[in-house]
């Protein structure tokens, strides 16, 4: 007897939550759920550090190679690739290939941790795309990556502009990258304060529509670096400490 993935009890509840949505819409099981992780694009994606946030998709493979998409959070805006006309939520994902799917991304978009990028990963998942290169895990001891979500989103592109590093600092290597792109005023405002807080080094971070930044904190200097941050800004931030390792892409039948 095969057990429906939405009914195993030693499954995370978020594992569970998926396929049970795609059960209540659909009227059937999903034959499988997809995880994919978060990505922090740092220096423009020269580096790039795997979250624990991410997106989890549940559902089942088609024939007739259409995608058809649907959002735990908007189950109204159905998106069916391939379309030019498709809700923000889904834009980042490529169609190539026929499934229907339930989705849940736990960030919004321009958080920083690029949700787009970890929605369509977790979709390459589902349609077989297993070829994933995973990030290298970054060696630093007592150290975190502060993601600051400015809470700002701005319809204006923000363009990456390019940066070579010369150091193997990556402190000294987030700042330079911050002073070579275009200014924006929150993004700069977070920066200077977590440098005058004590970071090792801050950033903008390139997350459309979204204005996020992040830093590379002591991990005993995070709440002195998040007060001085919420201190310089108008909008309270929303903030994501992540230990640097590795996080991979999971596919669960």
């Amino acid at each position: 007897m095969t057990v429906d993935i939405a009914d195993r009890p030693e499954l995370a509840p978020e594992l569970r939550l998926v396929p049970h949505a795609f059960r209540r819409t659909f009227g059937r099981p999903a034959e499988g759920v997809w995880y994919a992780p978060g990505v922090l694009n740092l220096l423009g994606g020269a580096v790039k550090v795997h979250a624990k946030w991410g997106a989890i998709v549940a559902g089942d493979l088609r024939d007739d190679g259409v995608l058809e998409l649907v959002s735990v959070n908007r189950p109204a805006e159905r998106a069916v690739l391939p379309s030019e006309d498709v809700p923000a939520w889904a834009r980042g994902v490529r169609a190539r290939g026929g499934a229907t799917l339930m989705c849940s991304v736990d960030l919004p978009h321009g958080s920083g941790l690029s949700a787009s990028e970890a929605l369509d990963a977790a979709v390459g998942l589902a349609l077989g795309e297993i070829d994933r290169t995973d990030p290298e895990p970054l060696d630093l001891p007592g150290q975190r990556l502060l993601v600051v979500d400015t809470r700002i989103r701005r319809e204006e592109p923000q363009e990456h502009r390019p940066h070579t590093p010369g150091t193997n600092d990556l402190g000294a290597e987030l700042t330079a990258y911050h002073r070579a792109q275009n200014p924006d005023p929150e993004q700069d405002a977070v920066v200077e304060a977590a440098l005058e807080a004590g970071a090792r080094g801050a950033s903008l971070l390139i997350d459309p529509p979204g204005r996020p930044a992040v830093a590379l904190v002591d991990a005993d200097l995070v709440p002195a670096v998040k007060k001085a941050i919420t201190k310089a800004v108008e909008v309270p931030p929303r903030y994501l400490t992540i230990v640097p390792g590795p996080f991979k892409a999971a596919a669960l039948r």
